[in-house]
């Protein structure tokens, strides 16, 4: 990793954070919903595309867990959201395939499975005509890889049954929240959300 990422790396957090103090700080516990958004607006930094879906997804998030948006709490959750994805909704992950295939070989040899048999899977045709091999090397991003997971499975006779807690995809979006806790969470949803 070269060192200018490496310094962007590590001050771009500080720097949502120095926008967040520079702000004043307001602590509102009983702010209205349509009062949180404008806040995170207000919060956010200029060059992030989407402010207003940022806010109401933050304000929602907030909302559904009962935390109290104070800036200090809002601040924290920008700071964590710019450093984990720079505001992308499904970020790029460096290296994903390589990742990728470890973790399944890996999970092969636990399993007994020779290595052969794993490559031999993975370069059957996919739904779409590439091979899972060739979907697996263009994959970038945590949702892609969860995808392709999905859809291998779901080519397998009871591939649900047998591999659908074998997701190698533990977190998802722009926080990396556990999958197994945000699906917990959606259970209590008003309404059913996609994804």
């Amino acid at each position: 990793m070269n060192r200018v990422f490496l310094q962007f790396l590590l001050l771009a957090p500080l720097a949502v954070l120095a926008g967040c103090s520079s702000q004043g700080t307001q602590s509102l516990p009983d702010r209205s919903p349509e009062q949180v958004r404008a806040r995170v607006v207000q919060l956010l930094p200029a060059s992030i595309a989407d402010r207003q879906g940022w806010a109401t997804d933050i304000q929602a998030a907030f909302a559904a867990q009962d935390l109290a948006p104070s800036d200090e709490n809002l601040c924290s959750v920008l700071a964590v959201a710019e450093q984990e994805s720079n505001f992308q909704a499904d970020p790029p992950v460096p290296g994903l395939a390589k990742i990728a295939r470890t973790e399944i070989n890996r999970r092969a040899s636990k399993l007994h499975i020779p290595e052969f048999v794993v490559r031999s899977a993975l370069n059957i045709s996919s739904a779409n005509g590439k091979t899972y091999n060739q979907r697996l090397d263009a994959a970038r991003t945590e949702g892609q890889l969860s995808a392709i997971f999905d859809d291998f499975i779901g080519m397998v006779p009871l591939g649900k049954s047998l591999f659908g807690n074998l997701n190698p995809v533990h977190t998802g979006g722009p926080m990396q929240v556990s999958i197994a806790f945000a699906q917990k969470q959606a259970r209590d949803y008003p309404y059913p959300v996609a994804g």
